[in-house]
This record gives structure tokens, sequence and C-alpha cells, in this order.
């Protein structure tokens, strides 16, 4: 039996060194499915699978549901928090290094760089996301009608609602025909593999239902107590929880919905701030949603950047732990994995958009441009983000001052 405490320190070791997205889940898989052996690989491509259904950045839901799995619900906190600790610690200090110094001449020439480097990486999560959400008409369609409604200014909320609801009409019976949505996941011969599917005793998931609930109305209630503080904190807190919530996959759909929330709705960042904290959060290991430790601190300091990382993180977790007995049902759901198609259809629209703003704030010469091509290319060849973003600085502090 894995202890509490090996989990703990194997997932903090992991956020600490990990990079790269998808390259993260992969990092995971060596751990404890290779080296560890917590896992069988089918058990691992399960969980993988399952995160995929439900919102949240796909490798910290695979580390929660890992630790679900080992420990439930107390697993999968100590998890959540372990992998993602590594970040914010290093974020913060981050942030508040920018927030002190981001004027001084040697600053301005790094960010040069670290903004051109990040913009060749936006354009990288375009092209891996376009391959699944753009690969027929229907999804090209679905892409541009969320465009027309963003450029119209109509709710995000509503967008997003009608491409799930676009992709459950076009794609459903097109992809996955009327009975299944996602094909049947190879499972491990490993003794003790039980299926998946096996729901938990009724009492064991009524006291699953009630710590849940415990957990949900004190962090509801923190929320709204929190408007006694500063009334930025409820504002903070909903537009956090919002992101959380309604981003599907990659933690670029989360970074797509974080700027139309954060830089167009709200105006708490300018597209160039914006940019810079995306950045920031190349350099850091682990998910690149901790790019809301560095919005808090902005916006509030220390207890801002705690609770914005507190609210973008723990909904998510909470519906993991819900859901995760039920996980062979919700991939048997036609309309669950076409909707989600729908969903990656309009974050593509918002990435675009996203991308538009960016790179009229990163690339502002020759130089940057060449950086931002040369990024490209790096990525192309499968280098780590965090060296692209390094290497894009030293040139630009050499050439770019």
């Amino acid at each position: 039996m894995v202890s509490r405490l090996e989990l703990a320190w194997t997932f903090f070791l992991i956020g600490l060194t990990s990079y790269g997205g998808p390259a993260i889940v992969a990092q995971i898989r060596q751990v404890v499915v290779l080296r560890k052996r917590w896992l069988t690989e089918g058990q691992f491509q399960d969980s993988v699978a399952f995160c995929q259904l439900i919102p949240g950045p796909i490798a910290v839901q695979t580390a929660a549901h890992i630790g679900w799995r080992l420990h439930r619900g107390l697993g999968a906190l100590v998890t959540l928090v372990c992998y993602v600790a590594p970040a914010f610690l290093l974020m913060l200090g981050l942030a508040a290094a920018y927030f002190r110094f981001g004027g001084l001449p040697i600053m301005v020439a790094l960010l040069k760089g670290m903004r051109a480097a990040t913009v060749g990486i936006v354009v990288g999560s375009i092209v891996s996301m376009g391959a699944a959400a753009l690969k027929d008409w229907r999804g090209v369609l679905i892409a541009l009608a969320a465009t027309a409604a963003l450029l119209l200014r109509l709710n995000v909320v509503l967008v997003l609602a009608g491409a799930g609801l676009a992709g459950v009409l076009l794609l459903w019976r097109q992809s996955f025909g009327p009975a299944a949505a996602l094909p049947a996941t190879p499972r491990g011969d490993a003794a003790g593999d039980a299926p998946a599917s096996a729901a938990p005793p009724r009492r064991s998931y009524g006291r699953t239902l009630a710590w849940v609930g415990v957990v949900l109305v004190l962090f509801v209630g923190g929320i709204l107590l929190s408007g006694r503080l500063s009334p930025l904190y409820p504002r903070l807190g909903a537009v956090m929880v919002k992101v959380n919530l309604l981003a599907f996959g990659g933690g670029y759909t989360a970074v797509a919905l974080m700027y139309e929330q954060v830089v167009v709705a709200n105006s708490w960042l300018a597209p160039h701030e914006f940019i810079d904290g995306l950045a920031l959060s190349q350099v850091t290991p682990g998910p690149v949603i901790v790019t809301a430790t560095f919005i808090g601190y902005h916006r509030g300091g220390l207890l801002a950047a705690v609770f914005a990382t507190v609210c973008v993180f723990l909904p998510s977790a909470l519906l993991l732990v819900l859901a995760a007995p039920h996980l062979e049902r919700l991939r048997r759901i036609g309309a669950v994995a076409s909707s989600l198609r729908g969903l990656l259809a309009a974050f593509m629209a918002m990435l675009f958009y996203v991308l538009w703003q960016v790179g009229r704030a990163a690339i502002i010469d020759p130089f940057t441009l060449a950086l931002t091509l040369g990024s490209i290319a790096a990525l192309a060849l499968k280098t780590n983000p965090a060296w692209i973003v390094a290497g894009a600085v030293v040139l630009a502090l050499i050439f770019g001052r």
C-alpha cells in the first residue's frame, strides 16, 4: 500500500521537475506506472481518459485522480496540493520580482525575449489542439460561429454553452455513434487491476458526498465572506472559479478563458502584462494555469495570490472526487464527448483571439519576430518550452537591448 507521505513526496518532485503540458502526463506515467508500479498501464490510461471528460488542466486532474485511486478524497487533495505547490511558490517569487524590478533596463530586455517566445509557444499549442478540435468542417463551423459571437461581445458562458450544444447536434452520431462516447481503454493484466467502473459502497460514497459538501460550503462561504476584506476578492474568486469549471482539455483552454475574463472583461491586466505572466508560467514547472497566481499577486499581493490559486484549482478537484466512481458511465455517454469537441472548437476561437492580442504586444520589431519564429521552430522539434524561453531571454539580453 502506498503511504500518503510517499504519495505527497512523489508528486511534489513531479511538480518541481515537470514541464511541457502533455509531456507532464508522460512524466507522471513514467513514475507511477513504469518506475513505482502503483498503477497498471490500463488504469493509468483510464485516468487520463476520465480527466478529458471533466474541467480543469488534464495533467493536474490526472495527478488528482491517481491520488483518488490510491487514497480516495484525501489522496486527491494530497496530490493536488503537492503537485501545484512548487509552481505556486516559484511563481510567487517571480511575480514579486516582476512588479518590483520590471522597469529596469535589463528586465525590459529579458521580458522582450520572454514575450516573443511565449507567442511562439501559443502558436504551437493552437496547432496541437487544432488537430483534434478542427479536424473536419463541423469543428471549423463551430469555431467560426464562436469567433463571431466573441467579436459581438456575447457572454462567454453563453458562447461556450452554445458550442457544447452545437457539438452534440453536429458531432455526436458522426463521431461516436448513438451508443458510446469513447472507445474502451485496454486494461493491464496485473493482479488487482479492478474495473474502473466498479462503484464504491453506498456508505463510502455517502461519506464522500458529506465531505465534499462540507468543503464546498466552506469554499463558497469563504468567497462570499472575503468581500469584507475587499470587494476585489469575490470578483477575483468568481473569475477563477469560472475559468476552472469552463475550461476543458489542456491548460491553454484555461489561458484563453482567463485572458477573456482578466484582460477583456475586467481590464485587470494590460495585454503585455498578461503575456508576461504567461511567460513566467513557462519557466516555472507544473501547470500553465498557475498564471492565476501572477494575476492575484498583481491585484492584491500575497493573500490575493493564494486566494486566486485556490479558486482556480479547487472546484474541478471537488468535481473529480464526486465523479470518479462513475468513470465508466461517463465514458459511455456519447453526448459528453461530442459536446467536448464543440467546446474545444470554441476554445480554439478564443486562443486565436489571445494570439492576436499578445502577438501585437510582443512582436514589435524584426528581432522579436525572429525570436517568435525561432520559438515555433524549436517547439516543432519537441524542445522543452522552458528551454525555449531561456534561449529567447539570452538572445534578447545579448542582441535586443
